[in-house]
């Protein structure tokens, strides 16, 4: 017996060590208690201090669909508040308790092969389990909920960081979605924007909305709006007010469950970073038009192309000297942004940029053209030379493996891209100067057309 009884405790122990979830901490209890019975199964059922309804421990997103079950267990439950009773049997089911500091915060079901009457030894070692079971039940809550808490400040950081790196609204509200949806799981998470023109609003993320209710609770939404709840508290609507004017909105809702007054805290906090940041990149949209530079790779962006284009077309005229251009896009960068996110995009794209700018001359001109495309104009350099640059580039890019271990991507560290490349030289007889790169554009095409990850010289 006592040797058992050593067992039983290691197990238990080593359940919390090894169960890194609920479901490995479950299976770790059964696989204790089958030490002293043959245990077939064993659920644990917590009262939730939110919607005060009790959910399975491993699956505590779910409401209990059997009623006659679920009306079971809420009656064993009320038996334990009500007379503080030790367990209770029907045949081959036991329950007992989860108790922590006096107060009884759920309850354990295990069925079993057998009966568990006349079980003394069984019934020996049952209130050592109850205790073990509440007080890793518990501590694994307490793990969860600093975990969930340490997840939130992390998301609002990183919303709070996307100006560094981007500031189009169009590209800055997916990346915000992904965030919240990311912190938020349990809900369906959305946002829109408001259409000034048509007046209404627009879903920006993700790309269907699976409720259309929403667009008309969205039009209650004014300058002086707070969170508005809805659905019997199923559905959260938080205003996004910029200039003292209905912005947009990020929108939370589950099907089955009340937001929670934890979760609803959580979002207007996140709403509250959102709006900041939305002020703060439209503020740059505003003093970007009048910058040269593009904010993630730090090329030239489209505007200035345009200016240095002129400008290395005069100097190659004058100095009657040669003028080449590449354009190259990244390969499947759509499906980098579907399968990683867009942050992970953001990476992409920066990374590219710096392994690209090695490999090309200080007097080459390198731009970012818009999205996942990048020109490079190349004084002083024939065709059969920009070829030669262009596979080094293409090469440079295909052989580097890009780290994206920060994102907590699940089994994935590190990726690999590739990019396609269109080549053309400067024609004197051109008398548009966006021949050139127009002319690079359509050997980019062709490139992506017949195979991708390669180099066309336009005209070949």
């Amino acid at each position: 017996m006592e040797r058992l009884l050593y067992d039983f405790i290691y197990l238990l122990i080593k359940s919390a060590q090894d169960g890194q979830d609920r479901s490995s901490l479950c299976e770790g209890f059964l696989k204790a208690l089958s030490l002293y019975f043959p245990v077939i199964s064993l659920r644990i059922f917590m009262m939730d201090e939110y919607s005060f309804q009790l959910k399975d421990f491993v699956k505590p997103w779910e409401n209990l669909s059997n009623i006659e079950e679920s009306e079971n267990i809420k009656k064993k439950f009320d038996n334990f508040l009500i007379q503080k009773s030790s367990y209770e049997i029907e045949k081959d089911i036991l329950y007992f308790p989860i108790v922590q500091k006096n107060k009884t915060l759920g309850l354990v079901e295990v069925k079993s092969r057998e009966d568990f009457d006349n079980q003394n030894d069984f019934f020996k070692i049952l209130p050592l389990a109850a205790a073990q079971i509440s007080l890793l039940c518990g501590a694994l809550k307490s793990e969860e909920q600093i975990k969930i808490s340490s997840k939130f400040h992390q998301t609002v950081r990183n919303i709070a960081k996307i100006t560094e790196t981007q500031y189009e609204l169009d590209y800055i509200l997916p990346i915000m979605g992904e965030m919240i949806d990311g912190f938020i799981q349990e809900h369906l998470i959305y946002i829109f924007i408001k259409n000034k023109s048509k007046k209404e609003y627009k879903l920006i993320w993700p790309k269907k909305c699976s409720d259309d209710r929403i667009y008309s609770y969205l039009e209650e939404i004014n300058s002086k709006s707070q969170t508005l709840i809805k659905q019997d508290g199923k559905m959260g609507i938080f205003p996004l007010i910029i200039d003292s004017k209905p912005y947009g909105a990020i929108v939370a809702y589950n099907h089955f469950d009340k937001i929670t007054k934890k979760e609803i805290e959580y979002l207007e906090e996140i709403k509250s970073q959102a709006q900041t940041t939305l002020e703060r990149a439209k503020s740059y949209i505003e003093v970007l038009e009048y910058a040269t530079l593009d904010a993630l790779t730090g090329y030239n962006n489209r505007h200035q192309f345009e200016k240095r284009l002129k400008e290395t077309i005069a100097a190659a005229k004058r100095q009657n000297q040669p003028l080449c251009c590449i354009m190259s896009d990244i390969d499947y960068f759509k499906k980098v942004n579907d399968t990683y996110g867009h942050a992970v995009g953001d990476c992409v794209l920066k990374n590219v940029a710096k392994i690209i700018k090695k490999e090309l001359r200080e007097s080459d001109i390198p731009s970012r053209y818009g999205g996942e495309e990048f020109i490079f104009l190349l004084p002083h350099t024939n065709l059969e030379e920009a070829e030669i640059v262009a596979q080094r580039l293409k090469n440079a890019v295909e052989n580097k493996k890009i780290n994206i271990e920060e994102y907590n991507i699940k089994d994935t560290k590190e990726i690999s891209v590739t990019v396609s490349i269109g080549v053309s030289e400067y024609d004197k007889t051109d008398k548009d100067p966006q021949m050139l790169y127009k002319k690079a554009d359509s050997a980019l095409y062709e490139a992506k057309e017949t195979g991708r990850n390669k180099v066309v010289v336009f005209g070949d």
